[in-house]
């Protein structure tokens, strides 16, 4: 009998006393720090610097700017900057406003940003004090921000009152219909946010944390609002720092960084450098995307990973709780021979792995995750469709409480720590079989000569059929008929990849994460595992490489090469069958296809069935043994 179905079983939840009652908005955070440790550093870049007071006193004059230009308490303002001390005053400055803070990226083509603008209504344009260039339509007016610039001192607080259900964030993502999604959060999340990260992270005011992530993705108010929120100084990096990871690692020792979040595929990379011994850096981050490689266990570092997104901020942590934390230094030989988990739900979020029709799965079964947290935001600009797909009557919960749809995929062990098995729409059909491209990147990241990897799911023109392609970032010299044969090894047929692609770096979408609708490149099917090439001899030789070629779209195929290497499958090696039963007059049997060592082998079959030899019986002669 199967077990049975509950809520329970499926879902992992942790809550705390609220004592105290809501927290307060994070303006109100940074003015107390303003007047507790006034001194102390708020925001570091390079050379300059802003101490808490000096972070407030800007704030609160550009605040002052944007209520002159008729912003008022809901409108939108929108933030065209990179990582500055700029970025940071301004947005500060807009919730202290009342306004809601929408950043911009403005590395993004000028078109997306101003569909944004134009779908979130933009009422105020907040730029750097030198930056160039248009963000968005002439009409909406443009405010200059200049952290540099001398402040009166005593500059005092808005009088303006901010409530934690105010609106504070109009966060722009993108859409699947192509118009900007634009996500909805009130100052409670805010604010329910920054505590939980500074909480898990341990955060104090004698930190020092580092901003990388871009300044128009949501991950940096996981960056710069959990340190913010406990006195922490918050130090940005430039751009052409994080091309090069050992020139980030030397960036993050120079600056004696403390805590560092990393999104996941520059992480991978980091924690494969060489360390000192002895680092300030004591915990780094990793999210954004799936990690497929543990860490090593000596590492002078915590290394953990955070779960999240847009809709709910943080879900959950490999850290939480940390006498129980799922780390590279605690993680022992049976938690490696899995992917890295996401941790366990953080305190006040509940978790439910669930099916299609909202019921909870089987016990360690995968399957959608829903989130109940009362640290939801509202929903999606404009977009109530979307908004009542994504966030659902809770079933488990109090009366009019939500579930937020994650569109992930994952299940709990049985310990209650949470995996991510990536995004549910990777799960694919490989000729009817179900495939997790998570799995089939955690084994081919588990190669010595991989660094980062990569597997998308591509389809036939010629039949629509759907094949794996991996794209891999190499370390060393590692030939995609070496990557095959390690994959092949381990794992079914249906998971093995046809080409395995060397690119340079993966590339990455404005987000940081890998960017898998630029993947796989045009000419992926150059990188077929291929032998060296020998020119096929003879007339049979010659047709059978033709044929193959043909079937899987090659320029060509040379007589060593091998059928299945090359990614032939069961239903491939079928319809070669009735094609060189066409062009060649005879039918080989199926088996030929996979136990040929080449097409040269291959083509030696065809030509001995032509020449009318037996065929070798499928199975030896079953011969009664004689008794004695």
């Amino acid at each position: 009998m199967a077990p049975a179905r509950t809520a329970h079983d499926t879902s992992r939840e942790e809550h705390p006393p609220q004592a105290g009652g809501p927290r307060p908005p994070l303006p109100r955070v940074v003015q107390g720090h303003a007047r507790a440790i006034p001194d102390a550093p708020a925001v570091v870049h390079g050379e300059d610097e802003l101490t808490y007071a000096e972070l407030n006193q800007r704030a609160n004059n550009l605040a002052r700017r944007l209520r002159s230009h008729g912003v008022d308490r809901g409108d939108v303002v929108g933030l065209h900057m990179g990582r500055s001390l700029d970025w940071v005053v301004a947005m500060l400055a807009a919730l202290k406003s009342g306004a809601v803070c929408m950043s911009l990226d403005p590395d993004a083509p000028a078109e997306r940003n101003a569909r944004a603008v134009a779908t979130a209504r933009v009422a105020v344009l907040v730029r750097g004090a030198a930056e160039e260039g248009e963000p968005g339509p002439s009409s909406v007016p443009t405010v200059r921000c200049d952290a540099r610039a001398p402040v009166a001192t005593g500059t005092d607080d808005p009088d303006l009152a901010v409530s934690p259900d105010d609106l504070a964030y109009a966060l722009h993502t993108s859409g699947s219909s192509g118009q900007p999604k634009i996500v909805l959060a009130q100052h409670s999340w805010l604010s329910a946010g920054a505590a939980a990260g500074a909480e898990v992270n341990g955060t104090t005011s004698h930190d020092r944390g580092s901003w990388l992530g871009p300044a128009g993705a949501g991950i940096a108010i996981h960056e710069v609002c959990s340190l913010l929120w406990r006195g922490a100084s918050v130090h940005v990096v430039d751009q052409e720092v994080l091309t090069s990871p050992p020139a980030l690692r030397d960036w993050l020792l120079a600056n004696r960084i403390t805590q560092s979040f990393v999104v996941t595929p520059l992480g991978e990379m980091l924690q494969t450098l060489e360390w000192p011994a002895e680092t300030p850096l004591r915990l780094m981050t990793l999210g954004g995307d799936k990690l497929n490689r543990w860490a090593p266990a000596d590492l002078p570092f915590e290394i953990t990973v955070s779960y999240g997104s847009l809709e709910t901020f943080q879900i959950a942590n490999a850290l939480h709780p940390w006498e129980a934390r799922c780390t590279p230094r605690t993680a022992t030989p049976a938690d490696r021979s899995a992917p890295p988990p996401v941790g366990r739900p953080l305190p006040g979020v509940r978790v439910h792995v669930l099916e299609d029709d909202l019921t909870p799965t089987l016990e360690g079964e995968i399957g959608e995750l829903w989130i109940d947290t009362g640290g939801l935001s509202l929903g999606y600009l404009d977009a109530p469709a979307l908004t009542a797909d994504r966030f659902r009557p809770n079933p488990f919960g109090a009366a009019g409480s939500r579930l937020y749809r994650s569109g992930d995929a994952g299940r709990f062990r049985g310990d209650g720590v949470l995996e991510h098995h990536g995004r549910i729409d990777d799960v694919v059909k490989v000729r009817g079989h179900r495939v997790e491209v998570g799995e089939v990147e955690w084994t081919l990241g588990s190669h010595p000569g991989v660094a980062q990897v990569c597997v998308v799911a591509v389809r036939s023109e010629e039949d629509g059929a759907t094949q794996l392609v991996a794209c891999v970032v190499p370390e060393g010299d590692v030939s995609p008929g070496e990557l095959r044969a390690y994959t092949a090894a381990r794992l079914p047929e249906p998971m093995v990849p046809v080409a395995y692609v060397p690119m340079d770096r993966l590339p990455r979408n404005t987000s940081d994460k890998v960017d898998r609708l630029a993947l796989p490149p045009d000419d992926w099917w150059r990188w077929r595992p291929t032998r060296r090439y020998r020119e096929p001899r003879g007339d049979v030789e010659a047709r059978v490489a033709a044929l193959v070629a043909e079937l899987l779209g090659l320029e060509r195929v040379g007589a060593d090469d091998s059928f299945v290497e090359l990614g032939g499958d069961s239903l491939l090696a079928a319809r070669l069958q009735a094609r060189i039963t066409e062009s060649l007059g005879v039918r080989i049997a199926m088996r030929d296809m996979w136990e040929a060592e080449s097409l040269g082998d291959l083509a030696g079959r065809v030509e001995r069935r032509r020449s009318g030899e037996a065929e070798p019986e499928a199975l030896p002669r079953i011969v009664p043994r004689k008794r004695s």
